[in-house]
C-alpha cells in the first residue's frame, strides 16, 4: 500500500535549483536528475520505513548516480510521507532539521 507523498513548498525550489544547474550543464543530465529522483520518491512512498532514521526523526534516502538525499518523515496514522528537502550531499543536513520548526 503506498503512502501519500507530500512535498514542501521548499522542496520545489531545492528541485529547481538542482534541476537548473543540470540544466545549464547538460539537459539529458535534468531529464535524468527528474528521473532519478521521482523513481526515489515512488519508492519512498511504497516503502516509507525501509531507510533508517538518520537525524531522530527524520530518514535519507540517496538519489541514485547523484548526489542529492531526499529528507522525509512518516506519519504512520496519516499514511503519509512528508519530504522536507531534496539536497546536494556537501550541504548541511542542519538546513532540513531547522525546517521542521517553521
Amino acid at each position: 500500500m503506498s503512502y501519500e507523498i507530500k512535498l514542501l513548498p521548499i522542496v520545489h525550489f531545492d528541485l529547481r535549483y538542482a534541476k537548473k544547474w543540470y540544466l545549464d550543464n547538460s539537459e539529458i543530465l535534468a531529464k535524468e536528475f527528474k528521473i532519478e529522483v521521482d523513481k526515489e520518491i515512488d519508492y519512498i512512498g511504497e516503502y516509507p520505513e525501509h531507510y533508517q532514521r538518520k537525524y531522530k526523526e527524520f530518514r535519507q534516502s540517496l538519489v541514485t548516480r547523484f548526489p542529492y538525499a531526499i529528507f522525509y518523515l512518516v506519519e504512520e496514522e496519516q499514511q503519509r510521507v512528508v519530504i522536507f528537502g531534496v539536497l546536494h550531499t556537501s550541504r548541511n543536513p542542519e538546513i532540513v532539521r531547522n525546517r521542521i520548526k517553521k
